[in-house]
């Protein structure tokens, strides 16, 4: 699921509130099964890599995307991204 929110990010829709980024994620996700708790649970771990960071007090755009974001899209996924960092803490 992480990685369907992460495609999702990549465009670039703006989001004034959190649970209106949710539902469109469910909504173009249905018939993958996504629910409210599986793409929350997916935006926690996304705000745990620091990948991104919510600003509720955002009237624009509320998910901020942050250099890990990037670097992650230069690499092509969160899994790729993640296996990467793995590797530079196994040195």
């Amino acid at each position: 699921m992480e990685e369907i929110v992460f495609k999702a990010l990549l465009s670039d829709n703006k989001f004034n509130r959190i649970e209106n980024f949710i539902q469109e994620v469910i909504n173009t996700n249905k018939n993958n099964g996504a629910t409210y708790e599986e793409v929350r649970e997916s935006l926690i771990k996304l705000i745990l890599y620091r990948l991104i960071k919510i600003d509720t007090k955002a009237s624009n755009d509320c998910i901020l995307r942050e250099t890990n974001f990037y670097q992650a899209r230069e690499l092509g996924s969160v899994n790729s991204w993640l296996e990467n960092k793995r590797a530079y803490r196994s040195y």
